[in-house]
């Protein structure tokens, strides 16, 4: 089978990997155009293309894929194309072309989870559990048919980046058994349950910001989704990289304590947060315990959950 490749990430580049690895028949990958970075202006390299470079395998970078790609793309003669991360919206002239048409490998078990971040929500939302959609590609946003699912359980101290890393793994032992097994699994797909769709944006800026008039659980969800929280407090921006529940209570946002012996306690809306690794504005992280010497946090203060 004629496979085509799209993906752009690191999960993109592990599910193409595990493709590689197992002798499927890669003809062509689509990655996302090269980025340039502004502070420094140096060319970033996707790691889908990094990957495809190493091996040989054609690459294609197109900024407007719907108007650039549909006849480099027809001369592969593709059988089949398969998306994981890859970036852009695929219209359905691409989705056409090749002969058995398009599928996805999804980092949610749909219909919950649809959009651009399915592993960050559904940390920060508490869920206990998560996993793998192989599912056909279509117009909307990961509206397709279900081929089948895999499902992964999200320990509690599991971060996003140790749930990237399971989920990526999973999705590669994914679409191999689909391919293996392409016949059985192509007359074997079902809708989506409408009713119980749930979508989620791409991460902002804004929501890396913590507010601490939120409860415990939130906080500590939200540090292990996002692993680069921040909050201000004096006109420094701290970034708070682990949290810990504390049995404490006080205003929210109110320093309970900020000593190197009790580290640095902050009242939340329903009990208390000890913040353990920090990162202070233009500093290395560390542990809050030891910058607590420091004497930059001062007890009672509010730390108010503005930007």
């Amino acid at each position: 089978m004629r496979i085509v490749f799209f993906g752009t990430n690191d999960f993109s580049a592990t599910v193409l990997s595990g493709l590689i690895e197992a002798g499927k028949e890669i003809v062509g990958v689509v990655s996302q155009p090269d980025k340039v970075n502004g502070r420094n202006n140096k060319i970033t390299i996707s790691p889908v293309k990094r990957l495809a470079e190493s091996r040989d395998i054609p690459l294609f970078q197109f900024s407007k894929l719907n108007i650039e790609g549909e006849q480099p793309l027809i001369d592969l003669n593709p059988d089949l194309f398969i998306t994981a991360s890859y970036g852009q919206i695929i219209k359905q002239n691409i989705l056409d072309i090749p002969k058995h048409g398009t599928v996805n490998v999804h980092a949610s078990l749909l219909p919950k989870y649809r959009g651009p971040a399915p592993i960050q929500w559904a940390i920060m939302n508490g869920e206990t559990e998560t996993g793998i959609t192989i599912m056909q590609t279509a117009l909307g946003v990961d509206t397709g048919d279900i081929y089948f699912q895999r499902k992964l359980p999200i320990n509690h101290n599991d971060t996003s980046s140790s749930v990237f890393k399971k989920l990526s793994t999973l999705g590669a032992e994914c679409i191999n058994e689909f391919i293996d097994n392409f016949e059985t699994y192509q007359n074997r797909h079902f809708p989506q349950d409408e009713e119980k769709a749930t979508y989620y944006p791409m991460i902002k800026k804004e929501d890396y910001l913590l507010d601490f008039a939120n409860t415990s659980d939130s906080i500590y969800n939200k540090v292990r989704a996002l692993e680069n929280c921040y909050f201000l407090y004096n006109g420094v921006r701290y970034k708070v990289l682990e949290v810990s529940h504390i049995s404490q209570s006080g205003i929210a946002g109110e320093i309970l304590s900020a000593n190197g012996k009790n580290g640095l306690i902050i009242a939340t809306k329903d009990s208390a947060v000890e913040i353990v690794t920090i990162q202070p504005e233009g500093k290395q992280k560390m542990p809050a315990r030891a910058y607590m010497n420091s004497n930059k946090f001062k007890q009672g203060d509010i730390i108010e959950s503005t930007k």
